[in-house]
């Protein structure tokens, strides 16, 4: 999962969403709460469940760090998830000496798992948009020489057909620059009018 999204601020700021997002965390998930200032925008921290404190000796608690940063009128969230490898620290120790822990260490890696999206679903809600999908330009196709009687590929500026022989270019027809009469391009001369060519 991408853990980092830009969404345009549509009217809010980076300060009105963290602090949206820590109440959201608290009321709704029941998290412990923090919200701080730094240099480029705002942290949000988020822990436990604030009414089972004992989940986190079990390895069911979950935890996370929301940054969120202002450039401009885009918002740029990033999750943290430093406690994932603690999960899965405690599930593999659970699995040697407690097997129950295997149990209570998995519900919280679960836990876990899916609060970022929760996180993404609630800062897209509040913002009254979607992620911003960063498109690039696909690259410009590269000239293709192929022959028109056997379909061989051959080298750009290549006059007959690597395969068949075939010559590959049409003959450019050309015109005299003063009367616009045909040449056949080995004229030194126009035929039509006497201007000089070459």
């Amino acid at each position: 999962m991408d853990l980092t999204k830009t969404y345009f601020l549509s009217g809010e700021t980076a300060q009105s969403t963290a602090y949206a997002l820590a109440e959201y965390l608290d009321v709704e998930k029941n998290m412990i709460t923090q919200t701080m200032r730094t240099r480029n925008g705002y942290t949000v921290q988020c822990k436990g469940d604030a009414s089972a404190e004992w989940t986190k000796y079990l390895g069911m608690d979950v935890a996370v760090s929301v940054n969120l940063t202002q450039d401009g009128d885009r918002l740029v969230v990033n999750i943290g998830t430093e406690k994932w490898a603690e999960k899965l620290g405690m599930a593999a120790v659970g699995s040697i000496f407690f097997q129950p822990l295997i149990l209570t260490a998995g519900i919280g890696a679960l836990r876990q798992a899916a609060l970022p999206t929760d996180i993404f679903n609630f800062i897209g809600t509040f913002l009254g948009s979607e992620p911003i999908v960063e498109r690039t330009m696909p690259e410009p196709e590269t000239e293709k020489n192929f022959c028109p009687y056997c379909g061989t590929e051959n080298r750009i500026g290549a006059i007959f057909c690597k395969s068949c022989g075939q010559k590959l270019e049409e003959e450019k027809e050309a015109y005299c620059p003063d009367c616009g009469g045909p040449l056949d391009g080995d004229e030194a001369f126009c035929p039509y009018c006497g201007r000089a060519l070459k």
